[in-house]
């Protein structure tokens, strides 16, 4: 009788973590270049002493990144940045190379062009890109190349990787590459004065949330089914002794 209490108790889990997922999903609705997350799931079977068959579990092993290029939207500013195609920047932080395709970028006082944080995109050198920071219009090439006027240009370093799927998402729209080597992004476009939109659905992932709450709702029928029979069973045993 408890096994089907543990197999609801499972999938309870399983759905609270699918839930936790989309609700990040629809909270990041807006956030520039967002990809969307999805949780895998798979079968766990436990052998259960004095039973011939396994009991069949389900279990949260990982998610999956939808890496689909969102909707590039056209702002005008000089510094916004969209990525056509499979590529990321390359940021250089405090705590090492990070990559994001938030184009959203700035100039700090030293005319270095810098994320929202301030960390500093980096051109094909490795080199933090300075421009003049008293000459507002700074044209960026397709290729990703900057004109800092007077003949001299640098060219943004546009990586990207062959398993995009073990890239660590860290926060503010940057991902850690720990385990996987970045090579050139050579079909990527950079597109100025746009930025790409969150790629998440928000009808599909309401839709999924609905769903999630009603088969969480099942599972609590099944278990409370269960916990009523388990008393009903302690009433009655009195009775047949």
């Amino acid at each position: 009788m408890e096994n089907a209490v543990y197999i609801g108790l499972s999938q309870q889990m399983a759905l609270r973590r699918q839930m936790d997922i989309t609700a990040n999903n629809i909270a990041n609705l807006n956030t520039t270049a967002f990809k969307g997350v999805h949780p895998m799931f798979q079968e766990f079977l436990v052998d259960e002493p004095h039973q011939q068959s396994k009991m069949s579990y389900v279990q949260d092993y990982g998610v999956y990144h939808d890496r689909t290029e969102g909707v590039i939207e056209h702002t005008a500013r000089p510094l916004d940045m969209a990525i056509a195609g499979d590529g990321y920047f390359t940021i250089e932080t405090e705590a090492g190379l990070r990559y994001t395709r938030n184009g959203s970028f700035g100039v700090d006082p030293e005319g270095n062009i810098v994320t929202a944080k301030g960390d500093f995109l980096l051109d094909e050198t490795g080199r933090a890109i300075q421009v003049d920071i008293n000459s507002p219009n700074v044209e960026i090439a397709s290729d990703g190349t900057v004109n800092l006027g007077n003949d001299t240009t640098v060219k943004i370093e546009l990586m990207t990787f062959d398993n995009q799927q073990l890239l660590k998402q860290i926060g503010d729209g940057y991902y850690k590459a720990d385990d996987i080597e970045p090579t050139p992004a050579l079909n990527a476009k950079v597109i100025q004065g746009s930025l790409e939109k969150s790629n998440v659905q928000p009808i599909l992932e309401m839709t999924t949330m609905m769903d999630i709450l009603r088969n969480y709702q099942s599972a609590q029928k099944l278990l409370d089914a269960q916990n009523d029979m388990q008393l009903k069973a302690i009433e009655e045993l009195p009775s047949i002794q």
